[in-house]
């Protein structure tokens, strides 16, 4: 009888270590996505884990989470959760395309896969979840029409833009903007930024300096596909110190809404230029997490989910830092 009760005890006490270690049937999420380069990423890498972590413990998941530097890195990632034989892999691309064959081995493994914010294009993922960029851009397009309706009925109108890099995320919110954009504006110049304020701004110091004066002093707005971008724009403008009239320059976009930006409309309206930006939280890569979560969980999850977005300007602007989207995008800040 002692050796009944003394094995049974040690069998209790290996199933027990097991549950506590999620045991070897225990199903798994990973979550990849690239390092932080600039404050919006580093976001949403707080919110990702944060979720992932909330997720797996609140549904009795294990879970993996995953960041890279570059592309190879990320593919290695890649591997290795193939390896370790997760049941469903959410992915945030660096550039969709670049790693394109690495993605390819998740779905010749049979691993459910969940891409988040970038395309790939031409593949066969389960789902996808992002941001709406194409609107995005078409009602920065139209915002931009209804501002300076009064100049385009006169002509041309001319503009800079202010790209994030070479992804689907800028080119759809550029072809968006200007498939609503009056044929009247005139794209005097283009750039793509890495996403950087400090790029941005080195840009827009550059053109000031290096352009002559009509072409300079005949900008009147500014379309930037984010908001450190346009935060990097908007101080260039501010410090210029150089002899051509820049006031002109009545309206600058941007994406995303932080507080960063919001917190300064009042003051650069107060210089003669108005804002404009569109809605896109960090916090919103919990919900392809969540979708992660949703196919261990069973159930159907397919196509393309678009978040949507909200226009924010300096009407509107501290009704939305009071709203949902804005208070879950800091919510963090308060644990």
């Amino acid at each position: 009888m002692k050796k009944l009760i003394a094995l049974f005890l040690t069998l209790f006490a290996v199933v027990a270590l097991a549950g506590c270690n999620g045991g070897s049937d225990s199903k798994e999420i990973a979550v990849i996505m690239p390092s932080a380069t600039h404050g919006f990423l580093g976001e949403s890498i707080q919110h990702a884990q944060a979720g992932t972590q909330r997720l797996a413990e609140e549904y009795g998941y294990d879970y993996q989470f995953l960041t890279s530097d570059d592309v190879v890195q990320q593919a290695q990632d890649i591997e290795k959760v193939i390896a370790d034989g997760v049941d469903v892999i959410v992915l945030w691309p660096h550039n969709g395309d670049e790693v394109k064959s690495a993605a390819q081995e998740i779905l010749d493994a049979d691993i459910p896969l969940i891409i988040y914010d970038r395309l790939i294009t031409n593949f066969d993922e389960m789902a996808e979840l992002m941001g709406d960029n194409d609107t995005i851009g078409e009602e920065t397009g139209e915002y931009f029409n209804d501002f300076f309706a009064t100049e385009l009925a006169a002509g041309e109108v001319d503009i800079l833009e202010f790209k994030g890099d070479n992804s689907t995320v800028p080119t759809q919110r550029s072809d968006g903007f200007w498939s609503t954009a009056d044929a009247n504006f005139n794209l005097v110049n283009e750039w793509s930024t890495g996403w950087s304020k400090d790029t941005a701004q080195g840009q827009m110091e550059t053109f000031l300096t290096a352009s002559d004066q009509a072409t300079v002093e005949a900008i009147k707005g500014i379309f930037t596909h984010d908001a450190e971008v346009a935060a990097g724009v908007l101080a260039a403008l501010e410090g210029y110190d150089g002899s051509f009239d820049i006031s002109g320059i009545e309206l600058v976009s941007a994406v995303s809404a932080p507080r960063e930006l919001l917190n300064l409309f009042d003051h650069y309206e107060d210089l003669g230029i108005k804002q404009v930006t569109f809605s896109f939280s960090p916090a919103m890569v919990v919900e392809a997490i969540q979708l992660g979560i949703d196919v261990l969980e069973g159930n159907t999850v397919e196509g393309l989910y678009l978040v949507d977005t909200e226009m924010v300007d300096n009407t509107n602007y501290e009704t939305f830092m009071e709203g949902a989207v804005y208070t879950l995008r800091y919510s963090l800040d308060e644990e």
